[in-house]
């Protein structure tokens, strides 16, 4: 049985990666994809070496306060410039695999149960490029995200950020993201939130979601 009616929920918003687009989820994932040798040396992974140091430059780039350019010299500066800037260039292009199945049609439904859709994702503008060639982030109404907002998740501000450019009201809006700080943060900041793992096809888990919430059949 539905908890709530179609008419509580006017918005569904998504987190991208993990959520919408299925991501490699490590360094060395997406390295092997972009044919980069990182061999088993964990010099050649600053995600796990200079850890810190390295989400330092992530958040940085995904608020849109530093270039690509400097984030991937940066990256390489890490790992001792035993991988080069366009190596590092390379791998970042290959975090992106592609659309979950089932995201379009999911986002088709949505629009025809009068639904308004969005995507409050952290991200950057490479990627968010990148995204512009794939029918199910296009299929999303309304894209917003941290490089745009110069803020990023968990911050309550981009929350905000989010209500003042949509006027969405935070009672009317459902939202899914796969991290655990992002759902408490959205939760405090007075949106129904529910966790996806991304290792699992996700779109079933929204459906479901959506219709214990009284959105969809």
């Amino acid at each position: 049985m539905a908890t709530q009616s179609v008419r509580d929920i006017s918005w569904v918003v998504f987190d991208l990666g993990g959520v919408i687009i299925r991501i490699h989820h490590s360094w060395q994932e997406a390295a092997a994809v972009a044919k980069v040798e990182c061999h088993n040396d964990s010099a050649f992974d600053p995600t796990k070496h200079r850890a810190a140091e390295f989400k330092k430059l992530v958040s940085g780039h995904q608020r849109g306060i530093l270039s690509h350019d400097i984030f991937c010299e940066g990256v390489s500066k890490l790992t001792a410039n035993l991988l080069s800037a366009c190596d590092v260039a390379r791998i970042h292009q290959s975090v992106i695999v592609g659309a979950y199945e089932g995201v379009e049609q999911l986002l088709l439904d949505l629009k025809q149960r009068g639904i308004c859709t969005a995507c409050l994702s952290n991200t950057n503008h490479q990627h968010w490029q990148f995204m512009h060639s794939m029918a199910a982030f296009t299929a999303i109404q309304h894209r917003h995200a941290s490089h745009l907002f110069q803020l990023e998740k968990p911050d309550q501000a981009i929350f905000q950020a989010f209500e003042r450019a949509t006027q969405a009201r935070a009672v009317d809006i459902l939202y899914f993201d796969d991290l655990a700080q992002n759902i408490a943060a959205a939760t405090q900041a007075g949106w129904r939130a529910i966790q996806i793992d991304p290792h699992c096809e996700t779109v079933p888990q929204i459906r479901r979601a959506l219709a214990l919430h009284g959105v969809l059949p």
